[in-house]
């Protein structure tokens, strides 16, 4: 019992100096921040478990009204445009080990999450997949996707006599993921066929599982006790979406021609090629690729139905958008990948919407491994530094009126001359905007997705009429939760044709 007792005392003493070091003498003692978090990682942890973890930070930012906040013993998050740079255009920087972890069973990394070397390695077999050029050759594979989710409203408008309510979030989903599957594999979900969601939608896509495990990354003990009492028949449904993918794998593999170019295509044509030491094994694809269905379709969902959700929000600008694409185009036929690139207003809708629905809104971490200066402070080795789309976007050092919808702001950026600087509307620093992060981690598939974006809101403005249903409200985008992306509630659109 005294020794129990003895324990006790001095693993408390040890707490209570540990927490006065991180407060007085800590190398990150002198960064504003709030000392709770500063004592313990768990307010840290509950707010990002509860999806509220971003709107936390920028008002943290704001609060202390400084761009460099401490969120937590060992990490900085910054405010300012210059630590993009500082910290994404350096290739030593990493992500923390809690972020890079991989499921049960997996040995293989993705781009996402593997370490230097690989990572080279990876982003040298996927890039020329994503080239400009590559780009357009997928272009009748996303029109095809997005005919075919209009002939879905089509036959709804039809039976609803006119009109029909659709939830479009629910809609851009499966076409996004019809999308980057048949893109993948050469092989879709079929979600626009059946109408329903593919199961292996809801288990890759359940983002709050990640956050819980990054969580638990955070406690060796813990770690260590989850993987001992945890069933393996708990991980049976992540099993069955790596099967699903090595299924779909070694068909596309097998596969000696396909009908149209894909992703796929430039992988094998890398590996044939590529020394040994550069191959990518069949479990490095099976991972890749199921990192890229991830970004290729819920960030992409994010886009869709924030934009809509915002324009109508004021029809003035939803009018404006519809206007210009009906003006510009005398039927579908003429709306492709280069004449749509060319809409001003369009693509600014687009910039507006990345900057207010960032499709990755929580914090971009990196590890410093040596001291480093990142926007004039000096990191010490170990820290985790980051930064958070949500919170930059949404900075007024940066945006004039952050929390507005102003598509207007980007198309002062595109036309110079119309910049009208007698208005606070066009005063806007873009070096903070980078929704697609910077440097040798930035997103791969920029091209696609900008061809998604256009061409899907090109098409979807031109041939239908929206409203807010009768009945229906739209609720504030930002009540949604952020569980590393938005958690995105059903947005019920009423259309009718146009």
């Amino acid at each position: 019992m005294a020794l129990l007792l003895q324990i006790v005392i001095a693993f408390t003493l040890y707490l209570m100096t540990k927490a006065f070091y991180n407060l007085k003498f800590h190398s990150l003692a002198s960064y504003p921040g709030p000392k709770l978090w500063v004592l313990s990682r768990i307010p840290y942890l509950v707010s990002m478990n509860t999806g509220r973890f971003p709107f936390r930070v920028k008002q943290l930012h704001d609060e202390y009204d400084s761009k460099v906040i401490r969120v937590s013993a060992d990490e900085i998050s910054f405010n300012d445009s210059r630590a993009w740079k500082d910290i994404f255009n350096r290739k030593d920087l990493l992500r923390p080990p809690q972020w890079g972890a991989r499921p049960p069973g997996v040995e293989a990394f993705n781009v996402i999450s593997a370490r230097a070397t690989d990572h080279a390695r990876f982003r040298k077999a996927l890039t020329p997949a994503y080239s400009e050029a590559r780009t357009r050759e997928y272009e009748p594979i996303v029109r095809f996707y997005v005919e075919k989710l209009m002939s879905r409203f089509d036959e709804r408008i039809t039976q609803g006599k006119g009109s029909a309510v659709v939830d479009f979030v629910k809609w851009a989903n499966f076409t996004t993921f019809d999308i980057i599957g048949e893109l993948s594999w050469s092989k879709s979900y079929q979600c626009l066929e059946t109408g329903t969601g593919h199961a292996f939608m809801s288990i890759l896509l359940h983002f709050q599982a990640v956050l819980i495990g990054a969580s638990i990354g955070y406690y060796s003990w813990l770690n260590t006790l989850v993987a001992k009492i945890t069933p393996k028949s708990a991980f049976q449904m992540l099993e069955n979406v790596f099967e699903d993918g090595r299924q779909r794998l070694r068909a596309r593999i097998q596969l000696q021609t396909v009908n149209h170019p894909d992703l796929m295509a430039h992988i094998i044509d890398y590996n044939s090629k590529a020394s040994p030491e550069d191959k990518l094994s069949d479990a490095e694809i099976e991972q890749n690729v199921l990192a890229i269905l991830i970004g290729g379709s819920e960030t992409l969902t994010t886009i869709f139905s924030g934009a809509l959700h915002y324009l109508l929000a004021d029809r003035t600008k939803l009018a404006k958008i519809t206007e210009e694409v009906r003006g510009k185009f005398a039927s579908k036929s003429d709306i492709n990948a280069t004449s749509v690139a060319s809409l001003p207003y369009l693509n600014a809708v687009i910039n507006e919407t990345l900057r207010m629905c960032p499709p990755i809104p929580d914090m971009l971490r990196r590890v410093v491994p040596e001291a480093i200066t990142i926007a004039g402070h000096v990191m010490p080795p170990g820290t985790t530094v980051s930064v958070s789309c949500y919170s930059m976007f949404k900075s007024s050092e940066y945006f004039s009126a952050p929390e507005i919808f102003e598509p207007e702001r980007f198309i002062a950026r595109v036309n110079n001359h119309e910049t009208r600087s007698d208005s606070p509307l066009f005063h806007n620093d873009l070096s903070a905007f980078r929704p697609f992060s910077m440097g040798a981690h930035n997103c791969l598939g920029q091209p696609l997705a900008w061809l998604e974006m256009r061409l899907l809101l090109a098409l979807f403005f031109y041939s239908y009429d929206v409203k807010v249903p009768s009945g229906h409200k739209l609720r504030d985008w930002t009540s949604q939760k952020i569980y590393w992306t938005w958690e995105k509630q059903p947005l019920m659109v009423e259309i009718s044709k146009a």
